[in-house]
């Protein structure tokens, strides 16, 4: 069986470093107011006749000449205005009126700096903002300049056009082979999850810089992110894999991202994935007592899905008609944790929602003897 369950020349190994070499790709005033029309004159009074018939006073022609008033003396016969009272202010007490002192201890210069608090903030914060500013620019510049140790005049011409400098294949396995990683194992996933690679075969400078400002700034920023800080992070990752479940499911989903074209994977890239992450190595082994998983899921797909080339002699190599999707792709790490603790394959159900793959490959194992058939019990319907 674990020699039928793949083509020759078609290994897992041998695909992933084939895909260096294949899968580098370029990549709105109102006028004021107006015054109010002033009042004209007042109309004029249309005569009353009753005005006319009153008698004209006599003029006297030797008129006595008005008495000589002194300014402050009235005349004798006029009535005084009364004296018009006008209401005192109330008086303010001293206390009111009295200036407070300005307060010059501790408490009043406190009570003035919480007035200008906002003042005070930015004050405050502007040299520390600074220095970490002044830290992240130094980072990146030697980050930069260790990116551009590995990028060639030929990674230079293929993005020319583009603009986003980047490392091709070649640049990149020279990279992680600096680092400690291997192009055909599961250290290949590490290093491009590490400098968000979006392909096997490519690690944007853009990418590189940020993957590893971030992981600087969660262990110490005063740790210089020379090759070898990074050649250590990168091989503390590696160990983390075989015991952190919660990190291996992430490198897992993250392989479909960095592995896949378009929307899918291709069927022997999806096989050299699973080849390098259900590893004994790392402690993932698709393998229980009395079944060797991997090797069966392998013939599986090989025998349903893959179309050898018609002279197996000729270089031409065969065709898989069959793609990974993200929810396959998933859904098969959780079809592996059953299978790891019920080999008997006893938790699987056709009412269950797994994918069409999936379901064919446990009748498959039945059909085949790998796992015995269910129990006649198990299939009765209850009545």
């Amino acid at each position: 069986m674990g020699t039928s369950r793949r083509h020759e020349g078609n290994s897992g190994r041998s695909v992933l470093r084939t895909l260096f070499a294949s899968c580098f790709h370029k990549r709105p005033g109102q006028p004021p107011p107006k015054a109010p029309p002033s009042e004209g004159a007042t109309e004029t009074d249309s005569g009353d006749s009753s005005l006319h018939s009153l008698p004209v006073p006599t003029i006297n022609s030797n008129p006595k000449p008005a008495p000589q008033l002194s300014i402050r003396e009235a005349p004798p016969n006029t009535i005084k205005p009364p004296d018009i009272i006008m209401p005192k202010a109330p008086k303010k007490s001293k206390s009111a009126t009295k200036k407070a002192a300005p307060d010059l201890s501790a408490k009043g210069a406190k009570s003035k700096s919480k007035d200008r608090s906002p003042l005070k903030y930015f004050s405050a914060h502007d040299g520390a903002s600074s220095a970490k500013q002044q830290e992240a620019d130094a980072r990146k510049k030697q980050l930069e300049a260790i990116f551009d140790d590995f990028e060639t005049d030929e990674d230079k011409n293929d993005n020319h056009d583009s603009g986003d400098p980047a490392l091709g294949a070649d640049s990149s396995m020279r990279y992680l082979e600096a680092v400690g990683a291997n192009p055909a194992d599961y250290s290949l996933l590490v290093v491009c999850e590490i400098v968000k690679a979006m392909t096997i075969g490519e690690i944007t400078k853009e990418g590189f810089v940020e993957g590893w400002s971030e992981v600087i700034e969660t262990l110490d920023a005063s740790v210089k992110p020379d090759l070898a800080t990074q050649k250590r992070y990168v091989q503390s990752r590696m160990k983390q894999v075989s015991h952190d479940p919660a990190y291996y499911k992430k490198l897992y989903q993250y392989a479909f991202v960095v592995g896949k074209t378009n929307k899918a994977m291709a069927m022997d890239t999806a096989c050299a994935m699973w080849e390098m992450l259900f590893d004994a190595g790392i402690g993932h082994e698709w393998k229980t007592a009395n079944v060797n998983w991997l090797e069966s899921w392998s013939e599986y797909l090989q025998e349903k899905f893959y179309v050898p080339p018609p002279n197996p002699d000729a270089a031409e190599e065969g065709k898989w008609t069959r793609t990974v999707s993200k929810d396959l792709w998933n859904q098969t790490l959780v079809f592996v944790n059953k299978t790891l603790e019920d080999e008997s394959l006893g938790f699987w159900s056709e009412e269950q929602a797994w994918p069409g793959i999936i379901d064919d490959f446990v009748v498959w194992c039945r059909e085949k003897g790998i796992v015995a058939p269910k129990a006649k019990d198990d299939m009765d319907v209850d009545e």
